[in-house]
């Protein structure tokens, strides 16, 4: 399911690893902590203090987002190739994923923000 998504953007590699081994459980666990991030703040936080109907707060939370599904990309992606160091693939393999946890993040959002007290109408 994952391998198509990130194909899009980065094109076939050589290595099949890739596509056997780490698009699938890279993409999926960047979609479930895009789901606990937006959780934890719409539903805890959000229900916890009139702080976070801000959007500053949301954004640092997006930004937490991307931060993860980036360095998690790239240090699975080395880890499981064996690789010494990243190459160009791996950092677009990463970049791309930053952009699918800040995709899903704002997906999960538009979602969950109705069950907050506070957050309602945050990010709009």
């Amino acid at each position: 399911m994952f391998t198509s998504l990130y194909e899009l953007w980065l094109g076939q590699n050589d290595d099949p690893i890739y596509a056997e081994t780490i698009f699938n459980p890279v993409g999926l666990l960047t979609l479930v902590v895009a789901f606990v991030l937006a959780a934890i703040f719409y539903l805890g936080l959000g229900r916890w203090k009139a702080v976070f109907y801000k959007v500053g707060p949301w954004v640092v939370t997006l930004i937490v987002a991307a931060l993860f599904g980036y360095a998690y990309a790239l240090s699975y992606a080395l880890d499981q190739t064996g690789a010494d160091e990243s190459d160009a693939y791996m950092q677009g393999f990463g970049g791309v994923n930053a952009l699918y946890a800040v995709l899903y993040f704002v997906l999960f959002s538009f979602l969950l923000k109705r069950f907050s007290i506070y957050a309602r109408r945050t990010p709009v």
